[in-house]
């Protein structure tokens, strides 16, 4: 048994040495590919002085036939990107210095020619595999400006009504509100998971944020709609998360995260706009940079890790993640819009963050607050059209069968809705 379980320890450390160096990468692009093969193929066939790291996959010292057989076992897999070291979040961006895997003259050009065509655009951030690959500001904006990221603040709140669950403060999402506030014909209908959907059955109250004794409005609203059966995107509702917070865990929103979340993504002491009764708004008033704004989204691609840091749990992010409602295009999580490809925050105007975990990617978007009404479209439009597909890798996207304007125009229904939807709802909130 005990040498059973030193065979088994080993094969762990050997499975996880080889994740961390990416086997078979002989060309250091971060993927196993056919290039891969042929350097691997011309090595056995040539016998040369060619030295060859990070080949030895049955690490018996030797390279032979049987590594080239297990490179092109793996990319008849499926060609992938190499598992990367989770980054620490609570320090300064890395700049990619590597700029061989990918076409970097491609993505400079897109954001100095393309993204630039755009009047509203503000800012843009793409994120590979930890570390900045592409970054530009326009129009008299920098990388050290604040700015209000909008109806991204709630995925920002779902991140924090998940780690209340995580910690025990709450015990999980589908407690109902007259649990936890007042009992009347509305709470005992309606839990937290409706309020996270936007499908807890409240009408909107445009006037929540300048509302004294607000929470006590808001839960004595009558309803319009049977809880969990209408998604209904709703500023007011989706603000009643911030009081469960403050309620459940006796610290108001802004300081549970800079307690739990904030320092560990990097996020100093930003700026949070309150109700009038000093709860933090929980649909929108955050005010971020925008290399801070991202970081939420790695955190989300790294599992809710911070290098080795669990800051959010798996379990939350998957839920999060995944299709809880159907909003009529798409599918929406907790707080996050769900595509073909991934999943967005999204605020008002154009404050976006993308994530693609597939691709490893996080892109973030600073747009003014009152863009034109074509400027979201085309500023999706080039992130999957343009961007999205340098760093697409998989064999299914790297053939006819799917052109990059392809994966856009698979999306499009969803972001129509995202813009029909969460813009004239913000619009009416500003």
């Amino acid at each position: 048994m005990k040498k059973l379980n030193r065979i088994l320890i080993l094969a762990y450390i050997l499975l996880d040495f080889a994740i961390a160096q990416c086997l078979g990468d002989l060309n250091s692009n971060y993927h196993i590919e056919e290039t891969d093969l042929n350097i691997f193929s011309n090595y056995l066939l040539f016998n040369n002085d060619t030295i060859l790291n990070n080949a030895d996959f049955d690490y018996n010292n030797s390279l032979d036939i049987i590594d080239l057989t297990l490179i092109a076992d793996a990319i008849s897999n499926g060609i992938e990107w190499c598992e990367f070291d989770n980054v620490d979040l609570s320090v300064e961006w890395e700049e990619q210095e590597n700029f061989s895997y990918y076409d970097d003259q491609e993505l400079e050009s897109i954001l100095n020619d393309e993204i630039n065509n755009l009047p509203d655009i503000r800012g843009l951030i793409v994120i590979h595999r930890g570390k900045v690959v592409g970054e530009k500001y326009y129009n008299n904006s920098n990388i050290s400006q604040n700015f209000n990221i909008w109806s991204v603040t709630k995925s920002y709140i779902s991140s924090l009504v998940g780690q209340a669950i995580d910690m025990g403060y709450i015990s999980d999402e589908g407690i109902m509100l007259n649990e936890i506030f007042v009992d009347n014909n509305y709470t005992n209908q309606v839990s937290i998971e409706h309020l996270l959907t936007m499908s807890s059955g409240w009408p909107e109250n445009w006037s929540y944020m300048n509302t004294n004794n607000v929470l006590n409005t808001l839960l004595s609203t009558p309803l319009i709609n049977t809880p969990g059966s209408t998604f209904f995107y709703n500023n007011a509702a989706c603000h009643i998360n911030s009081h469960i917070i403050n309620t459940m865990t006796n610290i108001n929103p802004k300081e549970f995260a800079m307690e739990y979340l904030f320092p560990h993504i990097g996020i100093d002491n930003p700026n949070w706009t309150s109700d009038a009764d000093g709860i933090s708004n929980g649909s929108y008033g955050l005010y971020l940079t925008l290399r801070e704004m991202v970081k939420l989204g790695q955190l989300y691609l790294q599992n809710g890790k911070s290098e080795e840091l669990q800051v959010l749990s798996p379990e939350w992010i998957h839920k999060a993640t995944s299709t809880q409602i159907n909003p009529g295009g798409g599918g929406y999580g907790y707080l996050w819009w769900l595509m073909e490809n991934g999943y967005l925050a999204l605020g008002l105007g154009g404050q976006i963050i993308a994530v693609f975990p597939n691709q490893q990617l996080v892109i973030g978007a600073h747009s003014y607050t009152y863009s034109n009404n074509n400027h979201f479209n085309s500023l999706m439009d080039l992130i999957f059209s343009m961007i999205f597909p340098i760093f697409d890798i998989s064999t299914a996207n790297r053939g006819e069968t799917l052109s990059s304007k392809s994966i856009y125009e698979g999306n499009k229904n969803t972001f129509s809705f995202i813009k029909l939807g969460s813009y004239q709802v913000e619009q009416k909130a500003k």
